[in-house]
């Protein structure tokens, strides 16, 4: 979280680094007494000198500062402080910034073919020509077939102004194009009004594009007469410490937002300056809103800027900072802890929301027999694969009647329906196809349950407008 040490700092680590390990010094002639090196350092340079002395190989220098540096910061125990390779320190620099090269597409597994699924507003992707529902099947000539998203969307990243040629399968033809990677940025802020004067708005990490679509947002929402928000930070784990600052701006008004404590026990103080806000306010937070979301959550509650609902936050109280080790990559350390505007510190304990509600954790399948989507079932089958299907269709409400394992005439009916509905042969088969239309169609009653955390906070915000407008 936050920003780069400073410059000071940055060159006191410099000059430690070529002391310990640069500095080309005869190590069986150094005196730890004469030189009056710490017996540590010592014994430091010792064992370099050991190990360079008797290892078979030939020892690679950068990458025996790297194992050092990782070895010093995992001795702290720190579950937040963590050294990053060159590597992997800029992938998290960029996970973090909400900011990358590419050429602005999201892309997902379909049918076993890496699928566009939709394509940014005028991104490279769609200046180049490419479209939502382009099967992606080469990259730089190089057929990707079998490859996860994940390695795909590393093939499609590099650096800004280079170029990428991607071919794709649309309506049976292959197509290609040259597309110039630019900067990508990813909006953290989803938003939809509900109605009835309510807009909703999802904050799913604090990065440095979270503030101006927040604003974006609070604005359109102004124009639609939206008079309360419902606020999201459930699972947001955080991000940068001047975004969530920024974003309390807009909800907190005049006075203390965030205490941030150094290991010295000096305190610098972050306030908002702004008039109280035009919105009606709750808060939705989970076990999964952490460090920057409850930053925000803190500061809300402590204010009495609006609700919290939900469940307790995760508890993530202290402050990180990250320094860029050049060839040697970069750590991220923890430098201090924070406390809400009442001088709380939720290190581990977490804020609990105003009104408490439990998310339904309930699983309806937890107890059904596991099925093999490659065994084939058919009319007159017998056994447990038939009935982890029964109990299967049960749930969707397509069999009337118990499972009991035997495929017969109601089982045989309630194939067929699923079938129907799916768009498939109405064969009465439990097939490939068959499985996979159950699968979808089971994930799809389960995600519409209704979020009874969202429907509370609808509730409670619906009631401060009635009497705000009462008032």
């Amino acid at each position: 979280m936050g920003k780069s040490f400073s410059k000071c700092k940055l060159t006191a680590m410099v000059i430690l680094v070529s002391i310990f390990l640069l500095n080309p010094l005869t190590y069986g002639h150094v005196n730890a007494a004469d030189e009056k090196i710490p017996d540590e350092i010592y014994f430091l340079l010792q064992m370099e000198n050991f190990l360079r002395t008797n290892y078979v190989n030939d020892i690679d220098d950068l990458e025996l500062l790297r194992g050092a540096i990782k070895g010093m910061v995992e001795s702290l125990n720190d579950p937040y402080s963590e050294y990053y390779t060159p590597s992997e320190f800029k992938e998290f620099l960029e996970s973090t910034s909400g900011n990358f090269g590419g050429i602005g597409v999201v892309i997902t597994l379909k049918d076993k073919y890496i699928t566009v699924v939709s394509v940014l507003s005028g991104s490279p992707a769609e200046k180049a020509g490419i479209k939502p529902g382009d099967r992606i099947v080469e990259i730089d000539g190089s057929d990707i077939t079998g490859l996860s998203t994940a390695e795909v969307t590393k093939r499609i990243k590099g650096d800004i102004g280079t170029k990428v040629n991607i071919g794709v399968i649309r309506d049976g033809e292959t197509l290609r194009f040259e597309v110039e990677r630019d900067i990508i940025k990813i909006n953290p802020v989803e938003s939809t009004v509900l109605g009835k004067g309510i807009g909703y708005i999802k904050i799913n990490e604090f990065n440095e594009n979270t503030v101006e679509n927040l604003d974006n947002t609070l604005d359109a929402f102004k124009k639609s007469g939206v008079l309360g928000i419902v606020l999201d930070l459930r699972n947001n784990p955080g991000g940068y410490l001047d975004q969530a600052v920024e974003v309390a701006k807009r909800f907190v008004p005049k006075g203390p937002i965030v205490n941030i404590v150094s290991k010295d026990g000096k305190t610098q103080s972050y306030t908002s300056d702004s008039e109280p806000s035009p919105f009606s306010l709750v808060v939705l937070v989970n076990g999964g809103s952490a460090s920057a979301s409850e930053i925000l959550a803190g500061a809300i509650k402590d204010r009495k800027a609006g609700y919290l609902v939900g469940e307790r936050t995760f508890g993530k109280g202290m402050v990180q900072r990250t320094l860029s080790l050049g060839a040697l990559g970069g750590i991220k350390l923890t430098t201090a802890y924070y406390t809400t505007p009442n001088g709380t510190n939720i290190n581990k304990t977490g804020i609990i929301p105003d009104v408490v509600v439990e998310a339904d954790k309930s699983n309806p399948m937890k107890d059904f027999i596991p099925i093999s989507t490659e065994k084939t079932l058919s009319y007159g089958n017998i056994g447990l694969e038939v009935l982890g299907v029964q109990q299967r269709l049960k749930f969707l409400n397509l069999l009337n009647a118990q499972p009991d394992g035997v495929f017969g005439p109601r089982t045989l009916e309630a194939v067929k329906t699923l079938q129907k509905q799916a768009g498939l042969p109405v064969t009465g088969i439990v097939d490939s196809n068959f499985y996979k239309a159950l699968n979808d169609a089971i994930i799809k009653k389960l995600s519409s349950k209704e979020d009874i955390q969202l429907r509370k906070a609808i509730d409670i915000l619906e009631e401060m407008l009635k009497n705000k407008h009462a008032a």
